[in-house]
């Protein structure tokens, strides 16, 4: 697509079906950014209008995008009166989803992603691997995963606190994918790694940096969950 041949062509009324598709993107990609308070409005007034509609197996992808948006104000807005570990529960597990929240995970800092976001998250991810070889062939995990969910575990809390329980149980679910005379390599590297990362946070005189590695574990150091909108109506 030639962005600046469709701004050109706006500009002297040649109006494409690209050209409004591409500015609905535009505007749309600004409010999920929601980095002005007018942005964080409209992102807030549209997470209330999809929270209305109600999540389904039809239109599911804009609430994926909204949770992936990591802004607590719009989260909490679609997340009315709704379980988050069983958010997803209305759609069957397919890999969009799967690959959605470990790209999330992999944009975030290790103390970065919204709580209610993550909630939902493992919830579902926990659905798809709790038959480890099913989930597995939906969507093959990597090590590179493993790392990426290992990471929000938290030091400071025991096994437990409820996201460091949830995010042990997806993590022994990969583990058990390493059975005996496991054929597949990969599949035996990622459940090694996924129960080495239990094992360190299990153990008290060890640290995840024993098995994920610092720049992975990287806190930011004022971590942000979006601006507040101006207007929220009820």
């Amino acid at each position: 697509m030639d962005i600046q041949k469709i701004r050109d062509e706006v500009r002297v009324g040649h109006i494409t079906e690209e050209a409004v598709d591409f500015l609905k993107y535009r505007a749309i990609t600004e409010i999920l950014d929601a980095k002005t308070t007018p942005a964080a409005d409209a992102l807030w007034a549209y997470a209330s209008f999809l929270s209305r509609v109600g999540i389904s197996s039809d239109n599911y992808p804009l609430y994926i995008e909204m949770l992936a948006s990591n802004n607590r104000f719009a989260i909490e807005a679609l997340m009315d009166r709704h379980e988050p570990e069983t958010y997803l529960e209305c759609v069957v597990p397919n890999p969009f989803i799967v690959k959605a929240c470990f790209e999330t995970f992999g944009q975030m800092k290790s103390n970065e992603i919204y709580e209610k976001s993550l909630r939902v998250f493992l919830g579902f991810l926990f659905r798809v691997y709790s038959s480890p070889e099913e989930g597995y062939q939906l969507f093959p995990v990597t090590t590179e995963h493993v790392n990426s969910l290992g990471k929000f575990l938290d030091e400071s809390q025991d096994q437990d606190w409820p996201l460091n329980r949830a995010i042990l149980d997806v993590l022994g679910c990969f583990s058990d994918l390493d059975r005996p005379h496991e054929p597949n390599v990969d599949k035996r590297n990622l459940a090694t790694q996924a129960g080495r990362i239990r094992s360190d946070f299990f153990d008290s005189t060890r640290r995840l940096s024993q098995s994920i590695t610092e720049v992975i574990l990287e806190k930011a150091n004022s971590p942000s969950f979006g601006i507040p909108p101006d207007h929220m109506y009820e």
